[in-house]
């Protein structure tokens, strides 16, 4: 195989260009399959689309709880787009909870030296879930309706996909599969429940 520079990008393999990340579909994808990058690109929109609305979720204009409402419609959704196949580790996780902790102080004109609680500064707000958990829900949501798909179909056929051959030594990564069947085990949901459209939902 030839190999020629690529610039700062990456490397040209036979005229196409290998890279460490890239945007498709509004997510980002990089080379070490994990989700970092998706996350940070999907907190820094969400600071952007914070102050866009600035007026209504930093003034006194409307209560907090229509706020609240705000924050979900128009902050909270563009920062989870394309959550639904986030393998989510520690890093992630951390980064999504700060940055929504950040938003509800400002929402609700609190200082980190004030010490409040998060928990009770989003009962204020209206807000009944974690950015992190809405997150991992999304990617149940997706694997019912993969479950629910034809044996045939492709997206079936992805999920029951297995990588032949010899793999490196170590612990084993976790898996977007994995963290997605360790959710519905802990909430009580089986497999075969996803075609039970209300009980998933439901759980």
């Amino acid at each position: 195989m030839v190999q020629r520079s690529g610039g700062a990008y990456g490397k040209l393999y036979d005229g196409v260009e290998t890279v460490k990340g890239f945007c498709y579909l509004g997510d980002r994808l990089n080379a070490s399959g994990g989700c970092e990058m998706a996350v940070t690109a999907r907190a820094r929109l969400g600071w952007v689309k914070f102050r866009e609305c600035g007026e209504l979720l930093h003034g006194k204009r409307f209560l907090l709880k229509m706020e609240g409402r705000i924050y979900q419609s128009c902050v909270r959704s563009a920062m989870l787009y394309g959550s639904e196949t986030w393998c989510l580790r520690e890093n992630e996780v951390a980064i999504l909870r700060r940055t929504e902790r950040a938003m509800i102080r400002a929402m609700c004109g609190v200082k980190l030296m004030d010490k409040k609680n998060t928990e009770e500064l989003m009962v204020m707000l209206g807000l009944k879930e974690t950015i992190d958990k809405l997150a991992k829900a999304n990617g149940v949501c997706w694997y019912g309706h993969v479950l629910r798909r034809e044996e045939d179909d492709i997206l079936r056929k992805a999920l029951c996909f297995k990588v032949e051959g010899q793999r490196r030594r170590g612990r084993l990564r976790k898996t977007w599969k994995n963290q997605v069947e360790d959710d519905i085990r802990k909430i009580g949901l089986k497999k075969e429940d996803a075609l039970n459209r209300s009980k998933w939902r439901k759980g």
